[in-house]
């Protein structure tokens, strides 16, 4: 069976975004992804461009992938704009669609007065609304969170597919009952990842897609790898919703940081900085399976595991600084892309 390998575009800067999606069409790449934030994680630059607009530019410009979101919510946008963005750019674009849907971050809520409470329970009831518009005809829908009463928006022209992320059961539950596709992250671990697929495989009725979200680095040097990576990886991992697992290992009470984990954090320079020094009191070997990176045989390797475990369909962000994107990019096009074909 095929393996997918979809490429996470870069927050900013928009130049950046539309020639890596240009490369990633004309080498080797199925899907490209844009981020659908209002903040973006970083340590120095928090920009970030709306994601659809973004993706209706890209695909003025390229033939082959398709084009997605990774991911939005229905907690800025209710879930009948969610859908009518990702049919618009369905029809616009001529091209298939994944709307990839998540629960949200505080980054995105915060700053902006957005309830950040049980923001799962409104994924469950936006991606069941989302269904029902892909599914096509008028959409009544009475829950706790959102109504709809006789709503339409316009049929896709092609099949826009939902895709579910989430790590945990309850996010599976919800992609078994509503979605095409399943994107968790590296973080879980190969033998966690397939017993999820098999318990979502079980219980849906549709064809999942199984995804997997991933950050990543390629590097010629396996050290030089390791170093790029090291403290970005310290800082999501650090944020992390399940930080408290790797924490008590090194005596840290996850009740003692200064900050919260992502569903409540907001990116600025003084919260960062917080974050960065409780960096040095984590050693990168707790954390360093969470991640992708080595040299192309070593990320091959880790990208197998997965394979193994049932993952079809790759999404990779490369974190690295902006003037090293490409070049991991392209290392990935040439170096571990081609193994799997």
């Amino acid at each position: 069976m095929e393996v997918k390998f979809g490429l996470q575009l870069p927050h900013n800067p928009t130049n950046l975004i539309l020639k890596a999606a240009i490369f990633a069409d004309k080498n080797g790449f199925n899907s490209v992804f844009s981020p659908d934030h209002l903040v973006s994680v970083g340590i120095k630059n928090w920009d970030a461009f709306e994601a659809f607009t973004l993706l209706a530019a890209i695909s003025q410009h390229t033939k082959n992938v398709t084009l997605g979101t990774c991911v939005s919510d229905v907690l800025r946008k209710n879930p009948a704009v969610v859908a009518q963005s990702a049919v618009t750019l369905d029809w616009l674009s001529k091209k298939d669609v994944i709307l990839g849907l998540g629960a949200g971050e505080g980054m995105n809520l915060v700053p902006y007065g957005i309830s950040t409470k049980l923001v799962v329970s409104k994924l469950e009831e936006g991606a069941n609304i989302v269904r029902k518009f892909l599914d096509g005809g008028v959409v009544n829908f009475k829950g706790k969170f959102f109504r709809m009463k006789d709503a339409m928006i316009p049929r896709a022209n092609k099949k826009v597919k939902l895709w579910i992320a989430g790590n945990q059961r309850r996010t599976m539950l919800i992609t078994a009952k509503y979605a095409d596709g399943w994107i968790p992250t590296a973080s879980m671990g190969s033998e966690r990842y397939k017993e999820g697929l098999k318990f979502i495989k079980e219980l849906s009725k549709r064809e999942i897609e199984p995804a997997l979200f991933a950050y990543i680095v390629v590097d010629e040097d396996e050290d030089r790898a390791r170093k790029t990576i090291e403290l970005p990886a310290k800082l999501i991992s650090l944020l992390s919703p399940l930080r408290k697992t790797f924490l008590e290992k090194v005596g840290i009470d996850e009740k003692d940081l200064p900050f919260p984990n992502l569903l409540e954090f907001t990116f600025n320079e003084e919260n960062v900085k917080k974050v960065l020094e409780f960096a040095n009191k984590v050693p990168f070997d707790l954390i360093e399976d969470r991640f992708i990176f080595g040299n192309p045989s070593q990320v091959v390797e880790r990208l197998n595991e997965f394979v193994k475990a049932g993952v079809r369909h790759f999404i990779l962000t490369p974190l690295v600084q902006h003037h090293k994107y490409l070049d991991v990019v392209r290392l990935i096009a040439e170096r571990v892309i081609p193994q799997f074909r």
